[in-house]
């Protein structure tokens, strides 16, 4: 038995409904383009990118166009040689962690959380503690108990913003204080920001962690808030040239480097991020006002926070007799629809995790209202 990589908690609870063809009403990415769609929206087709692409090994770190793409239209300060590529951002995390830390370490994260943020360092014997967000207070950040936990030592503090599964997110001014703080302490800041840009209003864009921070490192995909799955590329930025060496060197281990294909789309398709953004913004601003029609689920009283990021709410189950995981297989069986429980995110809140980022969202609360 492999004690280093115990099978993920999302993946055992969605085995359970294996064969009954559920359809995923929990998602965090808005509905993935179309090769045609996404063709329009960039005004060029995949054949005129993938002229005469050169087929052999990728660099380690990623080819240039991408890494130049990527520093050009993403980060204000990072530069192309501070980026490393990966093959989705998960392999990214994986690099991170495993440069990064050691046995007994302390890492302080943010709940409730994106399951493999904290089950990578789980698996490296470190120790872990959890920042839970206020769910009284649309799931807002509590600095004083940041500033508590960082006195007690720290290795590693990891965010993400904005936050899956919640959809809250923070200010500028929060950012640059948690920033300022992890200054204070010495504590280096993990950025999970693959939903930047998903933010519903343009002001409340938050910059890279990476770009204000020599100790910051900034992880990003194709896949979130682009919507574009099928392409499998992920990245860090990182002012560290010690760590980004160490990260190489992890690399090597996993997928070494890149798809010289998925490279070249990439660094074409997120040279228009605001574009593809639009889109995905489209769907989610249509969306959101469904959120408000869905008061109960299975007869369980139900309260959504209304996010200002994201496509995914955290939804509470209020003076309901079923618990988050009876509620979720209830739901499956009554409308074929497959929803996340909280016990999944490391929280005792009783909550459901629901995408609306998709054209299927509306057929949800119709059919979830007569549950």
């Amino acid at each position: 038995m492999n004690n280093h990589f115990p099978k993920l908690a999302m993946a055992k609870f969605s085995e359970q409904f294996k064969g009954q063809k559920l359809q995923s009403m929990h998602n965090t990415n808005p509905k993935p383009f179309g090769q045609y769609e996404l063709e329009q929206t960039i005004g060029m087709s995949f054949s005129e990118i993938l002229q005469d692409v050169n087929l052999g090994f990728a660099p380690d770190a990623g080819t240039v166009g991408l890494r130049n793409t990527l520093a050009h239209h993403h980060y204000e300060i990072i530069e192309s040689d501070e980026i490393i590529t990966h093959a989705g951002a998960q392999e990214a995390l994986f690099c991170v962690f495993s440069a990064l830390l050691k046995p007994k370490d302390r890492v302080l994260i943010v709940a409730p959380v994106f399951e493999p943020l904290v089950q990578i360092p789980l698996n490296m014997k470190c120790h872990v503690s959890y920042l839970q967000l206020d769910n009284e207070n649309n799931w807002s950040l509590n600095f004083d108990e940041v500033e508590a936990e960082f006195i007690k030592g720290c290795q590693l503090f990891v965010i993400n913003f904005p936050h899956n599964p919640t959809g809250a997110t923070l200010s500028r001014q929060e950012l640059l204080k948690l920033v300022n703080l992890c200054k204070k302490y010495d504590v280096w800041l993990l950025s999970d920001e693959v939903f930047r840009g998903l933010e519903h209003s343009l002001n409340l864009r938050l910059p890279a962690v990476a770009d204000y921070y020599d100790k910051g490192i900034s992880v990003g995909v194709i896949s979130k808030a682009f919507a574009i799955p099928g392409i499998r590329i992920g990245w860090l930025a990182c002012q560290n040239e010690q760590l980004r060496k160490k990260i190489i060197d992890v690399k090597g281990y996993l997928s070494i480097c890149n798809s010289q294909l998925d490279e070249k789309l990439a660094a074409v398709l997120l040279q228009k991020p605001e574009k593809l953004l639009e889109r995905n913004l489209e769907i989610i601003v249509k969306n959101k006002p469904l959120l408000k029609e869905i008061k109960e689920l299975c007869k369980s009283s139900i309260n959504i926070a209304i996010p200002h990021a994201g496509c995914c709410v955290f939804a509470e189950i209020k003076n309901g007799n079923l618990s988050a995981g009876e509620l979720a297989k209830q739901l499956a069986l009554k409308t074929g629809y497959l929803l996340y429980p909280s016990s999944l995110f490391k929280t005792k809140t009783q909550a459901l995790r629901i995408g609306f980022g998709t054209a299927e969202f509306s057929r949800f609360v119709k059919l979830s209202s007569l549950a």
